[in-house]
């Protein structure tokens, strides 16, 4: 059985009363998205995360409420494009790409003359929403800077990163969930968050940013463990990448206790999709500190039924 397959099954028996799935239409009229166009954009957006990446998508569409569902799919959908741009290389058409989607960025317009229905979608969340501005410039500048990334010599290399880029990032999505922005508490609490997820990512995403020719995780971790990386790129299982795979898991798993108290600021609305994307996050660390060296052929992803059972379980709690 299929993830939507399954997902329809539960909602047939009732056991997902608490859900607030509800057609996109619907959701686009509850958010007061009525003209054509924008609701083309918006529309637009919400595809883009689907076909990019389910659990998020699943997790707005199924969990949030619907007139929050528009706003929180447009600030995923930038935010991610936004991304994908600034990690497609250094070749003239990438760069060439990601500084016309920067300019039209910057421009803070959400009419016909900036060629892109997300960020249109995007820009017109932000005003609605009343999200302070400063964090797409923050992050569009640090998106700038990407494609000369060039890895970390140490913990406050990768911390520096992170407010920089991962925070910024967050925020264009998660900060969209609070009318007026987020509280300077509550945006605090989400960069822990943002840490948590960002050493997550690295660790799941070894093998592609191997690779592609990158290597994230922090070069004196690498020296430490006496592991270097030509260890990493032929996928050795030795005594010491598994102390140093080790030791970034536990860096993670430390991180996460401070991310988890996200489930305190969120907005009520949010707060069982943000519980079930931590409980997803948690079992794949789980995954790859049990998969050790495996992680670097492969990485770790949700089976569909792991993500019902999951979904399950905060709809109980």
């Amino acid at each position: 059985m299929g993830l939507y397959e399954s997902l329809a099954s539960i909602r047939k028996t009732g056991r997902a009363a608490a859900t607030t799935l509800t057609t996109w239409p619907t959701a686009l009229d509850a958010a007061g998205i009525h003209e054509e166009g924008q609701r083309s954009d918006y529309s637009r957006s919400a595809q883009f995360i689907r076909d990019r990446d389910t659990v998020p998508y699943l997790g707005v569409r199924v969990l949030a409420p619907p007139a929050m569902q528009p706003h929180l799919l447009a600030g995923l959908a930038f935010a991610n494009r936004t991304d994908d741009l600034a990690d497609a290389g250094n070749s003239e058409l990438a760069r060439a790409r990601l500084a016309d989607w920067l300019a039209q960025s910057r421009r803070g317009v959400s009419d016909d003359s900036c060629p892109y229905p997300i960020v249109r979608a995007f820009v017109n969340s932000v005003t609605v929403r009343g999200l302070d501005p400063s964090w797409m410039r923050t992050f569009l500048d640090a998106a700038e800077q990407e494609p000369d990334f060039a890895g970390f010599a140490d913990e406050a290399d990768f911390g520096q990163y992170v407010d920089r880029y991962t925070w910024p990032l967050l925020m264009c999505s998660a900060g969209l969930q609070y009318q007026g922005g987020p509280s300077d508490e509550a945006a605090r609490i989400w960069r822990a968050y943002a840490e948590f997820a960002q050493r997550l990512d690295i660790l799941n995403d070894l093998r592609a940013d191997l690779t592609d020719g990158r290597l994230c995780l922090p070069a004196d971790a690498l020296t430490l463990h006496s592991v270097d990386r030509a260890d990493l790129e032929q996928g050795r299982d030795t005594r010491n990448v598994r102390a140093l795979l080790q030791d970034m898991c536990t860096r993670t798993r430390t991180v996460l206790k401070e991310a988890r108290t996200v489930l305190e600021v969120c907005d009520p609305g949010q707060l069982i999709a943000t519980r079930l994307l931590l409980l997803l996050q948690e079992r794949q660390l789980e995954d790859i500190n049990r998969s050790g060296p495996r992680i670097l052929r492969r990485p770790v992803g949700f089976h569909p039924p792991t993500m019902v059972r999951a979904m399950l379980g905060t709809l109980r709690t």
